[in-house]
């Protein structure tokens, strides 16, 4: 069964099951999962841009979603986490528009992930 574009970003990309709990999922792992070859699953991703090469050329903070999802499916509810999932697809899917292989995201401050200062 192929998966949605947005449950494909919740597990592939924010690491959250089907019902909406935290777990790792690789390539592989997701084509386990959806009893496919990870060459399909590629096949998905670049179908619904999806690539992590998608995320290094918008301005979306692709670490920051996954740490908040995996935050709040471990600590508050699955339920918490979904809702978390589905804001952070609609603000991809807003940001997708601004795509462009001239521009790359890729040098984050890692100090500062989250935008907001330098640590105090």
């Amino acid at each position: 069964m192929k998966p949605s574009p947005f449950h494909l970003f919740a597990m592939y990309h924010l690491g959250l099951t089907p019902d909406f709990q935290a777990r790792f999922h690789n390539i592989n792992a997701v084509a386990r999962h959806f009893a496919v070859s990870p060459d399909d699953v590629n096949g998905w991703l670049e179908e619904y841009r999806l690539t992590p090469e998608v995320f290094t050329r918008i301005s979306f903070n692709l670490a920051q979603a996954h740490s908040e999802a995996q935050d709040r499916a471990m600590f508050t509810s699955a339920r918490s986490a979904e809702q978390y999932a589905r804001q952070a697809f609609a603000r991809f899917l807003e940001k997708l528009p601004e795509l462009s292989q001239d521009r790359t995201y890729e040098d984050v401050d890692y100090n500062d992930i989250w935008g907001d200062g330098p640590d105090r």
